[in-house]
């Protein structure tokens, strides 16, 4: 088995075991999982050696989401990961902290764990979380509102295609792998119809 495969196999085993949780009973429009590559940044595309996979899954009343997080294979230092509001092709503001070694947090939100390194040829790394409104970083030019209002639209945005998460290097500050989350819509709802 290559790592990828195992990490592929790990990622499912995560999604399976949010789904055995009655909070997180998957409805349809609840999980979401994604590849991250260079192939995908933006506002360059990138031929990057490093990899990855997310995935999420809200729960049933939208009020938190759990997610898991592995990279491997990045040649310079780790400094951040995120998701995003933004459309494929497109890049978004930060709205959720997964891990950062800025110490840059959203103001008045928890603090994000530490990234581990994943230098080429290394193991892969896995991490995972919990995120609730207490962990939005709002974007008012893209209105996202701070606490639950922010946290509804993030939802919204994973359920309609508009998020993705990405890893940010010291080579790639603005992002190195990155992947879409959910099925684009065009609808105003939080809908998977």
């Amino acid at each position: 088995m290559t790592p990828r495969t195992t990490i592929s196999i790990g990622i499912a085993a995560a999604l399976a075991a949010f789904s055995a949780s009655p909070a997180f009973a998957d409805d349809g429009k609840s999980m979401f999982a994604t590849n991250l590559t260079g192939y995908q940044e933006t506002t360059l595309t990138l031929n990057s050696p490093g990899s990855g996979e997310f995935a999420a899954k809200v729960n049933r009343d939208g009020t938190a989401i759990q997610w898991v997080l592995s990279y491997r294979d990045l040649p310079t230092t780790v400094l951040q990961s995120h998701i995003h509001f933004g459309r494929p092709g497109l890049t978004g503001g930060i709205v959720l902290f997964l891990c950062t070694n800025l110490g840059n947090g959203p103001a008045g939100a928890p603090t994000p764990q530490a990234c581990p390194q994943a230098p080429v040829g290394g193991a892969t790394v896995t991490l995972s979380g919990t995120l609730t409104a207490a962990d939005v970083n709002p974007q008012p030019g893209q209105g996202i509102a701070p606490g639950a209002a922010g946290f509804a639209a993030m939802v919204a945005a994973l359920r309609n295609g508009a998020a993705y998460a990405n890893v940010h290097t010291e080579q790639f500050k603005s992002g190195e792998i990155r992947g879409a989350l959910g099925k684009p819509q065009d609808h105003g709802d939080d809908d998977n119809d």
